[in-house]
């Protein structure tokens, strides 16, 4: 390999992967493996000096840094995230024509993932024999062809690999949550779900990226809710924040959001407690000083109450409680997504009725929305019973859902997650009502 072949790659890299720091010297990102592919680059230059680690030293570095993976993955995410820092995607690449900053860069990706591929590792200087056994095949499966080096790139996309993602240490990881389904298996709270479909709806078309603040009691469905309602728009990619996002690493998350404007993002912060929130970095960063990107949506769900502070920078959706009426409006949706136009009165009462008392039976925890539609899961796959059901609902003695029931248990909810005070209050509301 000749000294201008060395020196060509040298400078690809740089173009690739290095900024100036505030010496005037170029240096890479410090928390990637780069750093040693470019030592490993001007190592080769000259002879090992003792003491000093060498160009093999650098090369069982980079072995290390892969683990079980292939290097040519892990350099072509490097040279994705540096793509897009200038806006440009691998179909960019193959696209690009004379003179433009996609086809320097192609260029400059070809010419170091060809050194790289092509050199010997028997002449490196520090000695051969001191390098591992897997370092001396670590560069055989980087591309050299247009094709392949673009192929590979696209594969590099921590977004090509799902819809949904976990973020976790600075990482986007792909995940496939059980509680998706489709928008129209969600019955009931049609102010609720209209509310949903029009703020997703307009964040897709780049009308808003207001945020959502969401919250209800618990096993209303808000998790499965906007994960659903978010993946109904095909241009959306829900993210799995956890906590310390909202708090710590806010920047970070965004700022690597914002770089891909070929996407919707909604950041999802699922079941906080507002009030163990430090809500400092979420106020500046929305509707503060700052705002987020066009293409990045916040949404917040949350068992309690939002502060008032936080409310005035989003849109709030609060869920009204479960009770017999929620039920029956429920189970119709249900029934009409079973077929019927209108669904009888009788057999609407009769299965809110049969649910309450398996309820009374201990055979489930809570009176909510999540358990009614597990209920209702009997009716989807027992024939039997829909047609037993369908029968008893044409007698004379039709049992109904006790509302007292409902109130006794969102009453006794209420107290243990709000306290006693949140009760008073709401009976001096109702006071002042009356």
């Amino acid at each position: 390999m000749s000294g201008s072949e060395l020196s060509a790659a040298l400078n690809a890299f740089e173009v690739l992967f290095c900024l100036p720091d505030e010496e005037g010297r170029l240096k890479s990102s410090s928390n990637t493996p780069l750093p040693a592919l470019g030592n490993f680059l001007k190592a080769l230059n000259v002879e090992a000096v003792p003491g000093m680690a060498s160009a093999a030293d650098y090369l069982n570095t980079l072995c290390k840094a892969a683990g079980k993976g292939d290097f040519a993955d892990l350099l072509a995410r490097e040279v994705f995230d540096a793509l897009i820092t200038l806006n440009i995607f691998p179909d960019d690449l193959a696209d690009a024509s004379a003179e433009s900053d996609s086809k320097f860069l192609l260029e400059n990706i070809l010419t170091l993932f060809r050194f790289l591929r092509k050199y010997d590792r028997s002449q490196i200087p520090g000695g051969a024999e001191k390098l591992l056994p897997r370092a001396r095949t670590l560069f055989g499966n980087i591309p050299d062809n247009v094709e392949n080096v673009i192929e590979l790139l696209k594969k590099s996309d921590p977004f090509s690999s799902g819809r949904v993602f976990c973020y976790r240490q600075r990482r986007f990881v792909a995940v496939e949550p059980s509680s998706v389904r489709d928008v129209s298996k969600f019955y009931g709270y049609p102010g609720v779900r209209n509310a949903y479909e029009d703020h997703f709806r307009d964040f897709a078309c780049g009308r808003t990226n207001l945020p959502l603040l969401i919250n209800s009691l618990p096993g209303y469905g808000k998790t499965s809710m906007v994960i659903s309602y978010a993946l109904a728009q095909k241009n959306i990619i829900p993210i799995l924040a956890e906590p310390d996002a909202l708090e710590e690493n806010w920047t970070p998350l965004i700022q690597s959001l914002a770089k891909r404007n070929d996407h919707r993002f909604v950041i999802f912060f699922d079941d906080i407690d507002p009030a163990k929130v430090d809500w400092y970095s979420f106020r500046t960063n929305v509707g503060g000083a700052f705002a987020p990107p066009d293409n990045v949506m916040p949404v917040l769900t949350a068992n309690y109450e939002f502060p008032a502070s936080i409310l005035s920078r989003g849109r709030k959706i609060t869920y009204p409680v479960f009770d017999e009426l929620r039920c029956s409006e429920m189970i119709e949706d249900f029934l009409r997504g079973f077929g019927m136009q209108r669904p009888p009165v009788n057999l609407i009462s009769l299965i809110g009725a049969e649910y309450t008392n398996e309820f009374g039976q201990k055979k489930f925890t809570e009176l909510s929305p999540r358990t009614l539609i597990r209920y209702l899961g009997i009716y989807e796959r027992d024939q039997n019973k829909r047609r037993t059901m369908i029968e008893l609902a044409s007698g004379e003695m039709i049992t109904r859902p006790d509302p007292e029931l409902f109130y006794e248990f969102n009453i006794n909810l209420m107290r243990t997650l709000y306290g006693e005070e949140y009760i008073q209050r709401l009976l001096k509301e109702k006071l002042r009502e009356l």
